[in-house]
C-alpha cells in the first residue's frame, strides 16, 4: 500500500525486543483449547449482557415502586453502572495485561451476579442504584481480558471471528434479558408481593434478577476449567512487563487518527444504539399498549434469531476482506454497517405500527450487528499486547461511562425536558440518532485510511 513504507514505528521503546525476534515464533495454542476457551468466553459475555440488560424491561414497575422519574431512571439504568464499570475497569485492565486473565474473568462474573442477584433484594431506589454499582464494578474485568485471551488463542485475520463469536454471547445475553425478563414478568404478574424476614418486601418483578443473576455464580467456577494461552509478542521466557500509562498514551497519541475511528467512532455508535435499546421496550408499551411481557419476549426472540447470523457473516467477511490483502477490512465493516443502519434507526421509531417498528428494527440489527466482531478486532490487531487489556479497557471505558451513561440520559432529557410529554419518547429516539449517527459517520470514516496503515505496520512490527 502506498506510503506504508514512511509509516513511523510509534511507540517503541528502547528496551522492547526487537520486532524481528518475536513475530510467529510461538505456536499456536491447541484448536481444542482455543475452542473451549472462546466457548466459556461467550456465555460469560452472554451473562454479562443478560445481567445488564434485564433492568431496560423492568424500568415502568421499578418507577411505579419506587417512585422515580424517567430521569432518574437513566441514571439508574446508566451512569450507576457504567461509571463503576469504566473506573474500575482501568484499573483491572492494567492487572490483565500482567497477570492470569483467566481468573480475572473468573472473579469478575462471580461478584457482578452476586450484585445482580442483590438488586432483587433492595428496598428502595438508593439500594437498586448501589447493587447496579456492583454489576457495573464487576463487569469491568471481563472484557479486556477476554478480548486478550482471544487475540493470543488465534491468528490476526481470525480474530474478528473470536469476537465476533463472543459477540454472539452479547446478543443472546440480549434476547435473553428480553425474553426471561418477558417471561418472569409474566410468570410473577399475579403474585403479590412476598415479605421475607429480615429482608423486606420481594416485589414480583424483583424475581427477575434473581433468575438471571444466580446461574452467573456457576459459571465463575467453569471459566477456571479453561487455560491461560502464552502471551504472544514475547521473547521466549521474557515475562510481561507493567507498562507505564505514559507509554500507552504517546502509543495512542502518534497513531490518533485510527484509535479516533476505532475508539471514538466504537463510543459515538454505542451512543447511537444505546439510547433506543435501552428505551426501546418502554416506547412499545407507552405508544402502543404493548405489555412489557410480550414487548420483551417478541424482542428477544427476534435478537436472538438474526443476530448470530449476522455476527458470523461480519467476522467471516472481515477474513476473508483480511485474506484478500484489504488492510482496512475491520474498520470499512463498521463504516458501511452504519451507513446503511443509521437511516433505519431514524425512520424506526416513526412506523405506524409496533410490528413495522419490530421489523425496522429486525433489519437495522442485522446491518449493525456485522460489525460488532471487527470493531473490536479493530483495536487488538493493531495494537501490541503489553498494552492491549488497557487499550480495550479505555474502549470499555468510552462505550460504558460514556456511551452507556450519558446516551439513555440524553433521551430521557429530550423527553422530559425538549418535548415535556412522555408519549413524545419516539421524537427523542428520533433525534438522538439523527445526532449520534452523523457523527459516528464522520468519525469512522475520517480514519479509513490511518487504520489501514497502522494495520500494515503492526504485521511488521509485532506478532498479535
Amino acid at each position: 500500500m502506498a506510503g506504508v513504507a514512511n509509516v513511523p514505528l510509534v511507540g517503541r521503546q528502547a528496551d522492547d525486543p526487537p520486532p524481528a525476534t518475536a513475530p510467529e515464533s510461538l505456536p499456536w495454542p491447541p484448536r481444542r483449547d482455543a475452542y473451549y476457551s472462546l466457548f466459556v468466553m461467550t456465555i460469560v459475555v452472554m451473562f454479562t449482557v443478560l445481567d445488564r440488560s434485564v433492568l431496560s424491561l423492568l424500568i415502568d414497575p421499578i418507577k411505579q415502586d419506587f417512585g422515580i422519574t424517567d430521569t432518574e431512571a437513566a441514571l439508574l439504568i446508566g451512569a450507576s453502572f457504567s461509571l463503576p464499570y469504566g473506573i474500575v475497569g482501568l484499573a483491572v485492565a492494567r492487572a490483565a495485561d500482567i497477570y492470569s486473565r483467566r481468573n480475572i474473568v473468573a472473579i469478575s462474573i462471580a461478584f457482578w451476579s452476586a450484585a445482580t442477584v442483590a438488586c432483587g433484594i433492595v428496598q428502595g431506589f438508593a439500594g437498586l442504584l448501589i447493587a447496579r454499582m456492583g454489576i457495573g464494578a464487576g463487569e469491568s474485568g471481563y472484557g479486556p481480558a477476554s478480548w486478550s485471551i482471544a487475540t493470543d488463542n488465534w491468528p490476526r485475520e481470525k480474530v474478528a471471528f473470536a469476537t465476533g463469536t463472543m459477540g454472539i454471547g452479547a446478543m443472546l445475553g440480549t434476547g435473553l434479558a428480553l425474553f426471561l425478563g418477558g417471561a418472569a414478568l409474566h410468570f410473577v404478574s399475579g403474585m403479590p408481593p412476598v415479605h421475607l424476614l429480615g429482608m423486606g418486601v420481594i416485589r414480583p418483578w424483583q424475581w427477575a434478577f434473581m433468575i438471571v443473576g444466580a446461574p452467573g455464580l456457576i459459571v465463575a467456577l467453569i471459566v477456571l476449567t479453561t487455560k491461560e494461552p502464552p502471551r504472544r509478542g514475547l521473547l521466549a521466557g521474557q515475562k510481561a512487563r507493567k507498562v507505564p500509562v505514559g507509554e500507552v498514551g504517546r502509543w495512542l497519541r502518534d497513531d490518533w487518527r485510527t484509535y479516533l475511528a476505532v475508539i471514538g467512532g466504537m463510543c459515538i455508535k454505542a451512543m447511537l444504539l444505546t439510547g433506543p435499546a435501552t428505551w426501546g421496550a418502554t416506547f412499545l408499551h407507552r405508544q402502543f399498549g404493548w405489555e412489557l411481557a410480550k414487548v420483551g419476549m417478541i424482542s428477544g426472540t427476534i435478537t436472538l434469531i438474526i443476530s448470530p447470523i449476522a455476527l458470523l457473516a461480519g467476522a467471516k467477511l472481515s477474513e476473508y476482506w483480511t485474506r484478500q490483502g484489504r488492510n482496512d477490512a475491520n474498520l470499512r465493516i463498521v463504516f458501511y454497517g452504519l451507513l446503511a443502519s443509521v437511516p433505519l434507526m431514524i425512520i424506526s421509531p416513526l412506523m405506524p405500527s409496533p410490528y413495522l417498528v419490530l421489523a425496522v428494527n429486525a433489519l437495522c440489527g442485522f446491518i449493525g450487528t456485522l460489525g460488532f466482531g471487527p470493531s473490536i478486532a479493530a483495536f487488538q490487531v493493531i495494537t501490541p499486547n503489553r498494552m492491549r487489556a488497557q487499550v480495550g479497557s479505555l474502549t470499555q471505558f468510552c462505550n460504558n461511562v460514556i456511551a452507556f451513561a450519558i446516551s439513555p440520559l440524553i433521551v430521557a432529557l429530550f423527553t422530559d425536558y425538549l418535548f415535556g410529554d412522555s408519549s413524545a419518547l419516539r421524537y427523542s429516539m428520533v433525534l438522538n440518532a439523527v445526532i449520534m449517527g452523523t457523527l459516528a459517520l464522520l468519525v469512522v470514516w475520517q480514519g479509513l485510511k490511518p487504520y489501514a496503515r497502522s494495520y500494515e505496520r503492526a504485521v511488521r512490527e509485532f506478532a498479535n
